[in-house]
């Protein structure tokens, strides 16, 4: 595929005033060039597909500047996530822009170290409150500079669709078994709760499998 990168310089503003650059750069001196007042934004654009790579974000409801924050849309679409140059060029940008966070399902949480569990978590799966939906298995969002917030209020204040701030998670108190289906309590960053799911989700779908082999 042939990439172009795109810088826009305010996504507050009615009508985006949007530069377009052939290398990341190039894009990235034009987007270090605005002001971090400005919630500006780089991407990555293919004929008419586009999807942003960094916006400028505020961590805070009061803060006035933002910091650059890697935005991990372009993981739920098949057509840039399985594009290796578009990991590079995340990359690229995080070595640039000394990325510290990520925009992530609508959180800002800090930058993931690997795509693993750690160890103590590999033998952890989620216990959810609602059969199926392993997102009810968390019982606590912990968000900086708010506190702990239940679930319910958690949504209510951050994931309706007009909320415009994307909270800082710090990390989620869950319902958790081992393998054996005893109950643990479980404390886990956004990112390690996102891989608990995938985890979990896998082990149903493993039983649901075997079951079927079984008959």
């Amino acid at each position: 595929m042939v990439f172009q990168f795109y810088v826009i310089d305010n996504l507050w503003q009615g009508t985006l005033n949007t530069a377009h650059f052939h290398s990341l750069p190039d894009a990235v001196r034009a987007y270090k060039a605005l002001s971090p007042a400005n919630r500006k934004a780089l991407g990555v654009q293919h004929g008419a597909d586009a999807i942003d790579l960094v916006q400028c974000l505020p961590l805070f409801l009061n803060d006035r500047e933002g910091e650059d924050v890697m935005v991990l849309r372009f993981l739920e679409y098949p057509l840039w996530k399985s594009d290796p140059k578009i990991m590079e060029a995340a990359q690229e940008l995080a070595s640039r822009l000394h990325i510290r966070y990520c925009l992530f399902q609508k959180c800002i949480i800090s930058a993931p170290a690997r795509d693993k569990l750690p160890r103590a978590l590999r033998g952890r799966y989620l216990w959810p409150d609602e059969p199926g939906d392993f997102y009810s298995a968390a019982q606590w969002v912990y968000v900086a500079g708010v506190g702990r917030l239940s679930t319910a209020e958690f949504r209510r204040r951050y994931l309706a669709a007009d909320s415009v701030q994307y909270p800082l998670v710090v990390h989620i108190s869950a319902c958790g078994m081992d393998g054996r289906g005893n109950y643990k309590s479980l404390q886990v960053s956004p990112w390690e709760f996102h891989l608990l799911i995938q985890r979990s989700q896998e082990r149903v779908d493993q039983n649901k499998k075997e079951k079927r082999n079984l008959k």
